[in-house]
């Protein structure tokens, strides 16, 4: 016997829906909490309703640039004419809200005493609505069946979804941060080969000064330590000197940005109080900040006297020291004529030994964020492994409910099209064929595996796994090794693969190529499953026979309107009468406007239901004689 969720304690509701200006003023459609079905002739506004409530709800489907949100925006934008729609919904939490919402703005929120809130209007009901023919494209496209699975378990996978943005973005930001330094470290570490030419320059002149070469050597010491001293000072007023430059560009850049974000208009308008003290509220800290960007200058300032006056001092007793210097070596003449050029490769020594400084603190910086990364990564695989396990639960739940008829499986890591995408910017210069190259490369090796073996420089590996020769193969490691794209390859996102397949005789069949109507089948199902999410449909019937209408969409749909609000739109008499809808909405529209024509229950409306879904009276008489019922 196949285990059955149990009920939601509660749901959400959608209990009114107004429209001011339009195709629809004047609409004001109060639902109930079971079964809602528009009915009416084509025309009549019955779509666009639902496509209102979706836009009051904020809750559009696929992703952005999807062709469906482009249609239904113009839908919207024809149809509300520059109006309005009011959105009574209540949660499952018994807390009631309206949503107000016109043509291309952004929905308001408002309280039960009408004041403003600061929600998301679609965090506040997450209703499940589908358009129109929307199953058919839900059985094709697997981000699709993604968003499908995840609504039954929005609020968690939200929380997760949401950690896996802020850590991919730690990610980005550590990125940011490690590839000047690596930059920097190859740059260093090429020029620091040139120290062992130039130690080896100045071992030959300590050797030469024969029975005096303590004495010299000792001397050009500290001649070179000199030079090491003037080097850190001028490194500590270079430091400063950056340091406040950097703190003068900013003072007074947020000052100048008030006037322009505080009209006259604004502050001389019905809101002026708000305007006005926000306004004051941003001078203040402007001001504030200006005065502890000027304070910490001055302070700069100080410390860069401080240096000017040490450095004063230090140079003076340098000049007394390089006198004795030049006194000391003008006494052994072979010294003599090597003296410039062995300060000359003694400066170039200290010049290598403060890149030597450098790289050791940078490799440490190095270091430090390469552990960081680290960490995050585990995050970030941890945080996908749950959203896996999430869906992996879904799926599950739902399975132990639609099969045999319906089985749904997820595939972790599955969807590889950004991948494959980031493989073929890689390759756009290799002068390979970078489609190619990057389909095998992306079906035959896993991120986390190519990583290593582009640090492993693997490529016969990579020859044999994903079926390259020498020359394709070699360009993946080495535009690969890159750094930018080496990060890029550890964060790339691989989301989750979704299969939705239909029992067909003994085989299962995937969704995508099934026919029109048996994708209808395998998706119904799943929109009409236990939830506390509203679900609204356009025309759920279409493509289905009456047969499967009553024997199953019927039958779903009397197992959960005790549990979850339905508000379909329909044609099919089956759905509202055998339903047993609890609230029937007629429209009708004289070509210029819409509204309800009839409100009420199956029985106060039977006459519009047998006129508009069964043909009329006559129509339905005679089709019982003919069965001879």
């Amino acid at each position: 016997m196949q285990s059955q969720l149990p009920p939601p304690a509660a749901f959400h509701r959608i209990k009114r829906l107004r429209v001011i200006g339009g195709f629809l003023d004047g609409t004001d459609i109060e639902f109930c909490d079971g079964l809602n079905c528009l009915i009416g002739p084509r025309g009549a506004g019955k779509s666009t309703i639902l496509e209102l409530i979706r836009y009051a709800l904020d809750v559009m489907p696929g992703r952005d640039g999807d062709p469906l949100r482009k249609r239904i925006d113009g839908v919207i934008t024809h149809n509300l004419d520059g109006g309005r729609v009011e959105l009574e919904v209540e949660t499952k939490d018994s807390m009631v809200y309206k949503i107000v919402r016109a043509a291309e703005e952004e929905p308001i929120v408002l309280d039960a005493n009408e004041s403003a809130v600061s929600l998301k209007s679609s965090r506040l009901i997450p209703a499940d609505v589908y358009s129109q023919n929307q199953m058919e494209s839900i059985a094709e496209k697997p981000h699709y069946q993604l968003d499908l699975l995840d609504k039954f378990a929005s609020w968690e996978l939200f929380e997760i979804e949401g950690a896996i943005e802020g850590v991919t973005q730690a990610i980005r930001s550590n990125t940011g941060q490690l590839l000047p330094r690596l930059q920097q470290r190859d740059r260093l570490a090429d020029q620091i080969k040139e120290k062992a030419v130039v130690e080896e320059k100045l071992k030959t002149f300590a050797k030469s000064g024969g029975d005096n070469a303590d004495a010299i050597n000792n001397a050009h010491g500290l001649k070179a330590l000199r030079d090491r001293e003037g080097r850190a000072f001028d490194s500590s007023s270079e430091a400063i000197k950056s340091v406040a430059m950097k703190l003068k560009s900013v003072t007074g850049m947020l000052a100048s940005e008030v006037p322009p974000i505080f009209s006259q208009e604004m502050l001389g308008g019905p809101n002026a109080t708000f305007m006005v003290d926000a306004q004051r509220a941003l001078q203040v800290a402007a001001a504030d900040v200006d005065r502890l960007l000027e304070e910490a200058v001055d302070r700069l300032r100080a410390a860069h006297e401080s240096l000017r006056k040490l450095r004063g001092g230090l140079e003076t007793d340098h000049s007394a020291q390089e006198i004795e210097f030049k006194k000391l070596i003008e006494k052994y003449k072979e010294a003599q004529s090597q003296s410039a050029e062995r300060a000359k490769v003694e400066k170039r020594r200290n010049e290598l030994l403060a890149m030597e400084r450098q790289l050791i603190d940078t490799n440490k910086q190095i270091t430090a964020l390469e552990e960081e990364r680290m960490q995050l990564m585990a995050k970030l695989s941890d945080k996908r492994d749950e959203r896996f396990n999430a869906r992996q639960g879904v799926a599950k739940r739902l399975n132990e409910n639609l099969q045999p008829a319906i089985k749904i499986e997820v595939k972790q890591f599955g969807e590889r099209t950004e991948y494959r995408q980031l493989i073929e910017r890689a390759l756009a210069n290799a002068g390979v064929k970078k489609q190619v190259v990057a389909s095998r490369v992306s079906a035959n090796v896993p991120p986390s595996e190519l990583y290593d073996i582009v640090r492993r420089q693997a490529t016969k590996e990579l020859v044999q796994r994903c079926e390259l020769n020498e020359n394709q193969a070699a360009a993946v490691i080495i535009e690969m090794h890159k750094p930018e794209n080496l990060y890029e390859l550890e964060v790339v996102e691989m989301d989750d693969l979704p299969s939705i397949q239909l029992r067909d005789g003994d085989d299962y069949k995937d969704s995508a190529s099934l026919s029109t109507g048996q994708k209808c089948t395998a998706i119904l199902p799943i929109l009409l499953f236990d939830s506390a999410n509203p679900l609204l449909i356009d025309q759920p019937e279409d493509n289905l026979d009456n047969g499967f209408v009553f024997g199953t969409v019927v039958k779903s749909i009397r197992k959960v309107q005790g549990t979850r609000q339905l508000i379909f739109v329909t044609h099919n008499p089956n759905i509202p009468v055998l339903g047993d809808a609890s609230r029937i909405v007629l429209m009708h529209s004289d070509g210029r406007a819409a509204r309800p024509r009839a409100v009420g229950d199956v029985d106060s409306c039977k006459d519009h239901i047998v006129l508009l879904l069964e043909g009329g009276k006559e129509a339905f008489q005679r089709r019982m004689e003919r069965y001879q019922y």
